[in-house]
């Protein structure tokens, strides 16, 4: 009780930081909902996020007349509160490993005093642990083998914010699998995702350019990295090949899950509740570590995932999620507080610590445990020929009496 009294009071000095986010992206969206009647203002084409969130802010715009204060206090509450949600899910997932109902809640207490995850809302006042908390959420439905729940739980998310699809690879993996997804679960996904536009489309807005507000979104950005710590804190290339390189690395992200989805597939690994657990945190670093164009927010489902990964296994990982949460926040540092383009460690230095933590849970999700049992491959028919049998001897006796084996001695 008294770390989440320090997780709350931490939150709680946040709540007047203004950052540049706020001043030239969300008053302006905030004013733009009020001065065009709230609901009536989601017909326009005023901001960038898709439109599950716009509803909150809509919603929070519409409160902020009756309450005290700015509408700021409101949007950083909302994603605490989603701060909660993130860490009540990971104490549930790690309380599916250790019974002691405590080693749960001390995972829950580690989520909120994350510092990326009390940076990210309560000061910066972003809106990552609120797309995160629905795929840890999904994770933890998917441990219960519950996939319409999880499907939902997914669709919610990446309607959200589409980092949420970084997650989307553990699906792939246990549908390829045949474990607890079958197809008929992820189609839940698009009709949820199609469901959440219908509002806007309601207010005015054309269906058609609710559907192409993530593929926008991804041509905003020309630079590499946005001050994520990733591979391309080793690349400096001249502009006129920064669009082969990003066209590039998009391809190589997507050859690197299928890889990992093969080698998984092929060396018949057990996908258990552990490796379910290891896949989400590999891929929730593999995804923003190898594409273009990310921003240092977008590692939170790693900074979550590795740290429940870490109680699931914490004799092999207990150091992945310090090696993840080191690079994440300093990361953040430079935008939040010393208003600088670099951080207070070399990016390739904070870049190799993200490699490390994936190849460390890599190389945990793959290693085969002694008393683990080996799946064994898949034998071919075997077409048995019958014995000649000879021309005068009966068919029904043939099938009745037992030919005997070898010398029978009597006595």
């Amino acid at each position: 009780m008294a770390l989440i009294g320090v997780a709350a009071a931490i939150r709680w000095v946040g709540f007047s930081n203004e950052t540049g986010d706020w001043v030239s992206f969300l008053r302006p969206w905030s004013i733009y909902i009020a001065e065009n009647g709230y609901f009536g203002a989601l017909a326009d084409e005023f901001a960038n996020y898709n439109m599950p969130y716009l509803y909150l802010l809509t919603a929070l715009t519409w409160l902020d007349p009756h309450v005290p204060g700015t509408v700021l206090p409101l949007i950083k509450l909302s994603s605490v509160f989603f701060d909660a949600v993130t860490a009540f899910y990971a104490a549930r997932i790690v309380g599916l490993r250790w019974p002691d109902r405590r080693v749960g809640l001390i995972a829950g207490v580690g989520v909120l005093l994350l510092p990326t995850v009390v940076l990210n809302g309560s000061w910066w006042g972003q809106c990552d642990t609120v797309y995160t908390a629905f795929t840890v959420a999904g994770v933890y439905y998917l441990l219960r083998e519950r996939p319409w729940l999880a499907a939902l739980l997914f669709g919610i998310g990446v309607s959200i914010k589409l980092q949420a699809f970084f997650l989307f690879p553990v699906l792939f993996v246990l549908l390829m699998a045949g474990r607890i997804i079958k197809l008929r679960h992820l189609l839940v996904i698009p009709a949820v995702f199609l469901g959440l536009l219908v509002p806007a489309w309601l207010a005015g807005r054309p269906f058609r350019d609710l559907l192409m507000i993530y593929a926008e979104q991804g041509g905003q950005y020309d630079a590499l990295t946005l001050g994520a710590p990733s591979i391309y804190a080793f690349v400096n290339p001249q502009p006129q090949f920064l669009s082969l390189i990003r066209t590039g690395g998009l391809v190589f992200t997507v050859a690197a899950v299928l890889v990992l989805t093969y080698v998984v597939l092929i060396r018949r690994t057990v996908l258990d509740a552990k490796r379910i657990v290891l896949l989400a945190a590999a891929f929730s670093i593999l995804a923003p570590f190898l594409l273009p164009g990310m921003h240092e927010r977008y590692f939170m489902q790693a900074d979550v995932f590795t740290l429940i990964a870490a109680f699931w296994v914490p004799v092999r990982l207990w150091f992945v999620p310090l090696l993840v949460q080191v690079a994440s926040i300093s990361s953040y540092i430079p935008y939040l507080f010393i208003a600088r383009a670099n951080p207070p460690m070399d990016k390739r230095i904070l870049a190799l610590m993200m490699f490390a933590s994936l190849l460390v849970l890599v190389i945990t999700l793959l290693r085969r445990d002694p008393a683990e049992p080996v799946v064994p491959r898949q034998a071919a028919p075997v077409t048995r020929v019958p014995e000649p049998r000879p021309a005068d001897e009966p068919e029904t006796l043939s099938l009745l009496v037992p030919k005997p084996v070898g010398n029978t001695i009597a006595g």
